[in-house]
């Protein structure tokens, strides 16, 4: 399983298909919030929207402060004006969350809001009108770039809509806009988008949306988890993969922990130990025959309640045997009872004094089709995940517990089908966990996939259909207390706030419903995973290790006999970190280049890292600025700071063609390699009155300098690829030919730019002598062109690449011809040589 955060990154929507508009014909429009509703009802529509409202509003508005099982199909017939038999053909779900306080748990109304749009869309389920759409809208300032934790409840439901209204366009937007008509626009503009999840986050007007990265736990960990004197809260921690988690936590330790359950454990111990290993339906025939007029399905909810309290004694026994007999405690408690909740924290405090870890843990799962589910299932679903979570908040509020965990699930993430109660209430809780990560207090959801051992699958009879359809992985026990004891050792953080974890079938799932959500796995990556994931606002940051040994034809660029990493490639790792920054986007072009020290290919007692930070920008997509840095490892001394190597930044934006190159001299296609050692010879560049050249031959002076002793270079394949034509008043004429033979094609196809055909124009431009090289200090701007993405492509297309440098050396240029005419490749300007 591989870990990976979710990031709010710029998504600007690829529109594949026409928009709806927000508020066509036959539209149902559902708010909690009174001023939206008379909004919405005076507008000047020539086919009114039925407007309801679960406050009391103005004129036009129909007021409902319930729902009720086919409300929504009911008010639609009897809506005002209503004529003939239209369809209900469009819903949206309207709330504004700009003044709602945090921790406050969700209202009433916002609730019955949700309600009636689980009840909107089992109505279209069943009608199945043509072109309809479900769509949610989210006034919400998206403080510090993080979406209110009560938006999901909304924007939750119409990530599993999606699933199971196949024939409805499911999609929602959490916007800052202040004006309604703005952030209509903007709905009507997320109809057309396509690809990831269906939920779209404008800010400033610029959309976003999320994105999946992998995001491994540094090694070694940040912390130990638990020690003999933590103290931990459980709640449904005394059986499923909370009891499972913990068995794991107090091998290392002998914690004291505290249990809490709805399972009345003291009452029903003795039964419970005669139960024994009796099965369902064992059970089942000795009560019936016991009691003739029991009715089956109480019969059942004992048998399962007496299971429920022998795995909570099994749990508790081996706690004990860990920890110690008066070490561990269950409490009898159910969550959606505030008053149970507030007297077991009292209890706890008042023995224990204070709480290190609480793990909110509790949860049922009734996984069902939208269309059968029960409005009841669906408010019950929600209670224990949503009304636990802030009964236990106000409960263990002062003082707080030191480290939260949630126990979410991948359904709040991804939406799934069946689950649109248990998918948006965890979704909330995922929410609330970004929400007191920015607030800075350590809180985190773990939003698991299935544990094929001890979730909710075995009780539920979900892991058979799980395996059946191969939509999620099924987690062993071992390998899900390996990864819920690694979480407890990241540092706290926004970063760390919501974890995911993918396997092939997860990967299979996204590919197939959201595609766009996770970057493909690579065959072969300069950047795998970052080891460190920062988000703060809509900006993000991360730090990828660099570790360029397994690539060997590095030790082709040999500069004064050290294998170093060429300039181009550091540009190259710029642009890729940004893509892997903020997936779906483009580099245009790069700026602010400087070569600060050279980087080894095989370092000792040193490790490189690639910093990139996303800078936005209000007018435009921003940039990414980066660098790579180096720390000391031992035995060498530590330095009091990381050393710098090379910065850029990263400017993001379509790339477009660049002007066409000026007609330069004709050049022969034959020469010698620009770092080839030996002497110059006539064919290669010949000496030129105009550049007269002291010293060796074929020496080249710069700008009336004294000419540039350079670096000896030893180039290999793929790095002797300039050939050197022609020297004139214009300045430096050459050709690039691409030898990709005996590389690895997967790893040059996944590269961002053509780097080598980069180096080779670098190369042209730095020329001093054969096999002398001057070496690249910055480099004002490096525009990339819309043409074939990297030099792999480059290379399958036989183009004939020609480069030229400006007399100064200040600028230089790549252009390639092929059959289609020519295309300017890079474009290197304000270059400064050491």
């Amino acid at each position: 399983m591989e870990r990976h955060l979710t990031v709010l990154t710029p998504a600007p929507v690829c529109r594949t298909r026409p928009g709806i508009p927000p508020l066509a014909p036959d539209t149902a429009v559902l708010t909690d919030d009174p001023r939206l509703a008379a909004h919405v009802a005076a507008l000047p529509l020539p086919s009114p929207p039925l407007v309801v409202c679960t406050v009391p509003a103005g004129p036009g508005v129909t007021h409902l402060p319930r729902a009720e099982e086919g409300a929504v199909g009911a008010l639609w017939d009897r809506r005002p004006g209503a004529t003939g038999r239209r369809p209900l053909r469009h819903v949206r779900a309207l709330t504004d969350l700009r003044t709602t306080p945090w921790p406050q748990p969700p209202g009433q109304p916002l609730l019955t809001l949700q309600e009636l749009l689980f009840l909107a869309a089992q109505h279209l389920s069943a009608a199945r009108p043509d072109g309809s759409s479900l769509a949610a809208l989210v006034l919400d300032p998206l403080r510090g770039g993080v979406p209110h934790p009560h938006a999901a409840l909304l924007t939750g439901f119409v990530k599993c809509a999606s699933w199971e209204l196949p024939g409805t366009r499911a999609y929602a937007v959490v916007t800052d806009s202040p004006r309604l008509e703005t952030a209509l626009d903007e709905l009507a503009h997320e109809s057309g988008a396509t690809g990831g999840l269906p939920v779209g986050y404008y800010r400033g007007g610029a959309r976003g949306a999320e994105r999946l990265v992998p995001a491994p736990l540094p090694v070694p960990p940040h912390r130990d988890p638990v020690a003999d004197d933590t103290v931990i809260v459980a709640v449904g921690g005394a059986r499923g993969i909370t009891a499972t988690a913990l068995r794991g936590l107090t091998a290392r330790a002998r914690p004291v922990v505290w249990l809490l359950g709805s399972t009345p454990v003291a009452a029903l111990a003795d039964r419970a130990r005669e139960l024994g290993d009796t099965g369902r339906v064992e059970y089942l025939r000795r009560r019936l025959t016991d009691s003739p007029g029991l009715p089956v399905t109480e019969a059942g909810t004992e048998w399962d309640r007496l299971r429920h309290t022998r795995r909570a004694l099994d749990t508790l026994a081996a706690l004990r045997r860990r920890c110690g007999g008066t070490r561990v405690h269950y409490l009898t408690c159910d969550v959606t009872d505030p008053t149970a909740v507030r007297a077991a924290a009292e209890r706890i405090h008042r023995t224990s004094g204070r709480v290190d870890l609480l793990i909110h843990a509790a949860g049922i799962g009734r996984a069902r089709a939208l269309r059968t589910k029960s409005l009841t299932a669906f408010r019950e679903v929600r209670a224990v995940k949503v009304d636990g979570y802030h009964h236990l908040k106000a409960a263990f509020g002062s003082p707080g517990p030191a480290t939260w965990c949630t126990f979410s699930s991948i359904a709040g993430v991804l939406g799934l089908p069946g689950e649109c109660d248990y998918g948006p209430a965890n979704d909330t809780l995922n929410a609330a966990a970004r929400y007191e990560a920015l607030r800075g207090h350590d809180e985190r959801a773990l939003a698991w996939t299935m544990w094929g051992d001890s979730g909710l699958g075995p009780r539920s009879g979900f892991t058979d259909l799980t395996r059946r359809t191969g939509r999620l992985s099924l987690l062993d026990d071992g390998e899900g207390r390996r990864l819920f004891t690694a979480e407890l050792t990241a540092p706290p953080g926004l970063g760390n706030a919501v974890p995911i974890f993918l396997g092939p079938p997860e990967r299979r799932t996204i590919d197939g419903h959201c595609p766009g959500l996770a970057p493909r796995r690579p065959a072969f990556a300069f950047l795998d995973s970052p080891t460190r994931l920062s988000l703060g606002g809509p900006a993000t940051s991360a730090v990828w290790p660099i570790d360029l040994r397994p690539y060997s034809y590095l030790l082709g660029h040999r500069r004064n006999g050290t294998a170093l990493l060429p300039g181009a490639l550091a540009v190259e790792l710029a642009v890729a970190s940004a893509g892997r920054l903020l997936p779906g986007t483009t580099a245009s072009e790069v700026t602010r280049v400087r070569f600060h020290a050279p980087i080894a290919v095989t370092p000792r007692h040193t490790r490189y890292e690639l910093h990139a930070t996303y800078l936005p920008h209000p007018g435009g997509r921003g940039l990414v600025r980066t660098e790579i840095r180096s720390v000391a490892l031992p035995p060498a001394p530590p330095r009091p700071r990381p050393g710098l190597h090379f910065s850029a930044d990263v400017v993001l934006g379509a790339r477009r063609a660049l002007p066409p190159p000026s007609p330069g001299p004709a050049s022969p296609s034959a020469g010698s390699p620009a770092g080839s050692p030996g002497p110059a010879s006539p064919s290669s560049v010949p000496p030129h009155p105009a550049l007269p050249g002291p010293g060796s031959p074929g020496s080249v002076s710069h700008g009336g300098r004294p000419p540039r002793r350079g670096a000896a270079a030893r180039l290999a394949r793929p790095f002797d690829h300039v050939r050197l034509s022609h020297l004139d008043q214009d300045g430096v004429h050459a050709r690039c030919h691409l030898d990709l033979a005996g590389q690895d094609p997967r790893h040059f196809a996944r590269m961002a730019t053509c780097w080598l055909v980069m180096d080779a124009a670098l190369q042209t431009a730095c020329f001093v002598a054969p096999g002398r090289l001057a070496t690249p200090r910055a480099i004002r701007s490096i525009r990339l062109s819309d043409g074939p993405a990297n030099d792999h492509a480059l290379a399958i297309d036989g183009a004939d690449i020609t480069l030229a440098a400006s007399p100064d050396r200040h600028h230089a240029h790549a252009a390639a011809t092929t059959a289609r005419g020519t295309r300017v490749l890079v474009r290197i300007e304000g270059l400064e040589l050491a």
